[in-house]
């Protein structure tokens, strides 16, 4: 019989737990909200009702999975403790060893991994970027996240920010970020910035989606948000061709529902700037997994942990 691990996408509004064989298949999903404020004990209860769902007429019981895999919006170091830090969604969770009231749980191996570390990974396992050994994954939803793979080697950093790309500068001068600098490109380019730069050119909208519904519809000032939403993207992508030569750059998450209304000015913006080399060389794809990216990614990362 097949190996099967219980994966988990801990997400600021969902958890998505999911059952997934050796090729990558999701056998069963389940997704549910968060609530508000949880705490580690209510967290815990539900991933324990959630995983009893998950089980299968092969798997009867949740000590029949070969291990647990959860990706969370943390920094994730290779030796990673399992301590939750730095969670600007689910602040109560701060503090948190995860690992350990996991392994206390099911008595598994648990691994964990960065959200858009594990996007990547997935990505590079059955999705978009499968057998290239270089490239960068970009997660587009809320914020804007990065995993980065190298030599066929996924980059986490000795204190597991490797991979914020969010985070890189690209206006010096620019807004103010939750993570304490000004100008990332998380503030012009995800959800959260279409939204507001929409707003701030008199439209009236409440989400990413009415942006692009604009768009569709002809409307000139969402022309607008996407063409720079488009530009500050190419610009710090342009600078990761230059750094790390890649040879495909993944664009995954709830923002690429708009990929006609930005994608040809990123990569304008690349070729602009990048070395053309580098710029030629590295493909701007749309990711293929979808939603599924990181619970994919956390379990392959599971599986490579039991060889």
């Amino acid at each position: 019989m097949k190996k099967v691990v219980l994966a988990a996408d801990l997400g600021g509004t969902n958890l998505r737990i999911a059952a997934v064989d050796e090729t990558g298949q999701l056998l069963r999903l389940v997704k549910k909200p968060i609530p508000s404020e949880v705490s580690p004990r209510n967290l815990m209860e539900q991933i324990g009702e959630m995983a009893e769902e998950c089980c299968l007429p092969e798997v009867a019981a949740k000590r029949s999975f070969s291990a647990v895999a959860f990706t969370a919006p943390a920094p994730v170091a290779k030796d990673f403790d399992g301590v939750l830090t730095k969670l600007p969604n689910i602040p109560s969770l701060v503090g948190m060893n995860l690992k350990a009231e996991l392994e206390k749980l099911f008595d598994l191996p648990v691994t964990i991994e960065n959200d858009a570390t594990a996007a990547g990974i997935g990505e590079n396992w059955i999705g978009a970027s499968k057998g290239i050994e270089n490239a960068i994954c970009v997660t587009l939803g809320t914020g804007i996240g990065g995993g980065i793979i190298v030599n066929g080697e996924p980059i986490r950093g000795k204190d597991g920010i490797g991979g914020e790309v969010g985070h890189i500068c690209v206006e010096p001068e620019g807004f103010s970020c939750g993570c304490g600098s000004h100008g990332c490109v998380e503030q012009y380019a995800s959800a959260t910035a279409l939204v507001r730069s929409a707003r701030d050119r008199g439209m009236r909208i409440e989400t990413a989606k009415d942006v692009y519904d604009a768009f569709k519809a002809g409307n000139g000032m969402a022309d607008a948000v996407f063409r720079s939403m488009g530009r500050h993207l190419g610009i710090m992508l342009a600078g990761l061709v230059n750094a790390l030569n890649p040879e495909m750059l993944v664009i995954c998450g709830g923002v690429t529902q708009g990929w006609d209304a930005f994608a040809s000015h990123t990569e304008a913006e690349i070729r602009n700037r990048a070395y053309a080399v580098g710029a030629e060389r590295a493909k701007l794809v749309r990711g293929l997994l979808g939603d599924n990216a990181g619970i994919i990614g956390a379990a392959r990362s599971a599986f490579l942990s039991m060889k």
